[in-house]
């Protein structure tokens, strides 16, 4: 799979000069766009919030899927991710996988709200 600057290596230099050079002044002049397993990672956060605040404390990781239109494998991927940073977790319950957000996944997921 081509990232976006794979097909245009002079792109890929000319954005590091220009990251490089906003990091040095103290802070990120140009927007810098978050990767896809950031976003997809953001995205499980607000679902299981969303869920959370409906009642739902658990979602299985099948309507995840589905919802966020990607693999199990790809979400396991990253449900280990946030697991290991103690914002979700992942448990079996009535023989599926299930998926809840910790109290410090709660309060991330609020402050990624309010901001």
């Amino acid at each position: 799979m081509l990232r976006e600057y794979d097909a245009y290596p002079e792109q890929a230099l000319e954005a590091s000069a220009q990251i490089e050079t906003s990091v040095e002044e103290g802070f990120l002049s140009e927007y810098v766009p978050l990767d896809h397993s950031t976003v997809l990672m953001l995205g499980i956060l607000e679902l299981l919030h969303a869920e959370h605040a409906q009642g739902r404390a658990a979602v299985s990781l099948a309507v995840i899927c589905k919802r966020l239109g990607v693999r199990m494998s790809t979400l396991q991927r990253l449900m280990t991710a946030l697991s290991e940073q103690a914002l979700v977790e992942v448990f079996t319950q009535k023989e599926r996988l299930v998926a809840s957000l910790t109290q410090g996944g709660e309060e991330v997921s609020l402050a990624l709200q309010a901001a």
